[in-house]
């Protein structure tokens, strides 16, 4: 750009206007000098969304509770080792299948499907889950938004149906302390 600036200035160009080629240049020196920052902090903000992608991937899959994430319809798009453990298949293979599928009242399981977009509220729910080629296991489904005020993608959490809540604190009875449990969630 400053060749073509030179060039403007030998021919016979009004001061008006070189005034105006000095500015523009100018300001594309700023704006360029100040990208050139930008881009040294978008490479720091990148890595540091890879290093939290990472984790959040390295803890979705060690986690020991069957977890399962789907979109507002109740297909499959991930799941953990523990997940296709409990539904005696591959984690591979459940990509792309509807959860429902493993659902021993399925009517049950779309009401309570149906009932996720509303809110975008946690839910909680017992299921009969059948996994394949097993018998079936009775299970407490809970339900959460995977991120809050999104209702395109949900995770269920699947735990024994005398597991406490999440959140809920238990006491030992012989130390004088009563069991507190959360109240329950609306379902």
């Amino acid at each position: 750009m400053r060749n073509r600036a030179a060039k403007v200035r030998r021919a016979a160009v009004p001061p008006e206007v070189l005034d105006v080629v000095d500015q523009s240049l100018s300001l594309s020196d700023a704006v360029v000098r100040e990208l050139a920052g930008t881009g040294l902090q978008f490479d720091a903000y990148k890595v540091k969304l890879d290093e939290q992608t990472a984790l959040w991937s390295y803890l979705f899959e060690e986690m020991p509770l069957p977890c399962v994430e789907t979109d507002a319809s109740g297909i499959i798009f991930n799941a953990n080792r523990a997940a296709a453990t409990m539904l005696n298949t591959s984690v591979k293979h459940l990509g792309a299948r509807l959860l429902m599928h493993f659902a021993e009242d399925r009517d049950r399981f779309g009401q309570l499907l149906r009932g996720l977009p509303s809110d975008g509220s946690r839910h909680r729910s017992a299921l009969v889950i059948r996994p394949r080629e097993r018998a079936p296991v009775h299970v407490e489904a809970t339900v959460i938004p995977r991120t809050p005020g999104d209702t395109s993608s949900w995770l269920w959490f699947f735990m024994p149906p005398d597991q406490p809540p999440a959140g809920s604190r238990r006491h030992d009875k012989s130390h004088g302390n009563s069991q507190q449990t959360s109240p329950p969630l609306a379902s």
